[in-house]
């Protein structure tokens, strides 16, 4: 955290988060397999508002788990705005970056792994919450709310990845069945009509920090279902209908934004400012502190800190990790400006001295870094050396840039067209990026494509919103690609936008 006072408020956030792990743990091996460590039973576990609230808190926990490291976003590697190399521990996402993963992939299963994690804690809650006498009823509707609303976003994310997935919605997870897209699309609209009813406005205590929201609120609800109706009018299911829909929510979320206290930071690199990242455009997002100790013997703190901080996105030059850089098309391609600074790296030291200066083109691997989450409380500028392998960065899940994206987008693709509103979504966007105000008079189908490219530049890289999940509901996967620099590693498959070859991920094998 920015200074000792935020860094005792987390830690007040974080230590019911410690606690209850011990109840929402599960499935060492398997998401079907159950731990007996996390089976402390609903009949005396579900009865007050601490009850409650340790089981929230803990689901916070497990879905944090699935983002504070870069592996499940292998998966999103098929996409043109990021890369790797084949060597070492690299493989993994090398993999998906040139259309090659298979079902023993081991960077994916995290995701895999933990969000199923999360769907059984939050069945549980879903299951029980009712049971918790003691708490008065707005107690147990918040809760509730936090249970679909993670139910949701992780089977929002498993379907996208894998498609057809396994949907249980009781807490042993028996179910083997794969439901279809259409099926798991349809819970993931029911629970978060039901998280945006039940979910506060605003939380209080360690749940609010910095005037912002940990868990998840009506707003992030909305939000998270107007990108879940923009996606069902893409592929696989292209129900156009659903861009009306998805253009109601947003500007439910772009008319209320003082209820939630949304807006955009002033600049695109505050976001990514170790000091800043508690901030009014997080919509929703996974938080973190490496500094929180463990409290019990058989756990570590690896929940509360984020590998997503400094080494994952650095030249093993400056002492990083070389985990993922940027396609050389693409950032070729990226308007230049404060976005594109703040997103990229454009100096480096070769070890770490600041006299020994180069540009990406003079790396072991010459390709540009990306900016991202390298400012945290072990780097330091002056030298880009990074004093630990981990970190406490914020991880975006939902940004108010996306809102006004998936607003504009759905907007224009709905009946009315790209009107006047829809305009001034994307330009708020655009504005804050050094970029002019789009040319007026596109046709729906051009203002469409015009956003979809501003969410690639807004969202490049490692991020959740990733330009991945675009590409394929838009059916533009293989004509991304095509434009894929001849320096990057050539493609051992072939994406096909025709018959959607690579587009959903192999299920994995757990073992």
């Amino acid at each position: 955290m920015a200074n000792r006072s935020k860094t005792i408020q987390m830690k007040k956030y974080l230590t019911p988060l410690l606690i209850t792990a011990v109840f929402v743990s599960a499935c060492k091996k398997s998401f079907l397999e159950e731990d007996p460590k996390g089976s402390i039973t609903t009949q005396t576990f579900y009865k007050s508002a601490e009850d409650l609230n340790a089981a929230t808190l803990g689901i916070s926990l497990t879905y944090n788990l699935a983002w504070n490291q870069t592996g499940g976003l292998a998966t999103t590697f098929g996409s043109d705005d990021i890369t790797t190399h084949a060597g070492g521990n690299k493989i993994g996402f090398s993999n998906f970056d040139t259309f090659q993963a298979n079902s023993s992939n081991d960077r994916m299963s995290i995701w895999w792994n933990y969000f199923y994690k999360t769907i059984k804690s939050s069945n549980s809650l879903i299951g029980n919450y009712q049971k918790a006498t003691e708490a008065t009823e707005l107690e147990r509707n918040n809760s509730a709310g936090v249970g679909y609303f993670y139910r949701a976003m992780s089977y929002f994310f498993l379907t996208r990845t894998w498609g057809a997935v396994p949907m249980p919605l009781e807490a042993s997870l028996e179910s083997k069945t794969n439901a279809t897209p259409q099926q798991i699309y349809e819970t993931v609209i029911a629970d978060l009509q039901k998280a945006e009813t039940m979910l506060p406005d605003a939380w209080s205590g360690p749940r609010r920090q910095s005037n912002t929201d940990i868990l998840p609120t009506r707003g992030s609800a909305k939000a998270l279902l107007a990108n879940v109706y923009l996606t069902m009018a893409g592929w696989p299911l292209k129900q156009t209908d659903k861009y009306e829909l998805a253009a109601i929510k947003a500007k439910e979320v772009i008319d209320n934004k003082s209820t939630w206290g949304y807006g955009l930071v002033n600049s695109y690199a505050d976001l990514w400012d170790k000091d800043s990242r508690l901030n009014k455009e997080a919509v929703f997002a996974c938080y973190y502190n490496k500094n929180m100790p463990s409290i019990w013997d058989y756990a570590d703190n690896w929940g509360n800190g984020s590998q997503m901080g400094p080494p994952n996105f650095a030249p093993g030059e400056e002492g990083g990790w070389d985990e993922a850089f940027a396609e050389i098309a693409f950032y070729n391609k990226f308007p230049a400006g404060p976005r594109k600074d703040a997103t990229y790296q454009t100096v480096y030291f070769l070890n770490n001295d600041p006299l020994k200066a180069v540009d990406y083109t003079k790396l072991t691997h010459k390709h540009p870094y990306f900016l991202k989450y390298r400012d945290d409380e072990s780097y330091d500028p002056a030298t880009h050396k990074l004093n630990d392998w981990w970190g406490s960065a914020t991880v975006y899940m939902i940004r108010y840039a996306e809102v006004l994206l998936t607003y504009a987008e759905a907007k224009a693709m709905s009946s009315s067209g790209p009107d006047a509103t829809a305009y001034q979504a994307i330009n708020e966007v655009r504005n804050r990026a050094g970029l002019p105000e789009l040319a007026k008079n596109l046709t729906p189908t051009d203002f469409r494509n015009a956003v979809v490219a501003e969410r690639g530049w807004e969202f490049a890289g490692p991020e959740p919103a990733a330009r991945w999940f675009d590409l394929i509901r838009t059916e533009t996967v293989a004509k991304a690609n095509a434009d894929r620099d001849p320096a990057e590693l050539p493609l051992k498959g072939k994406p096909n936008d025709g018959t959607h070859e690579f587009y959903w991920a192999p299920i994995p094998i757990i073992k």
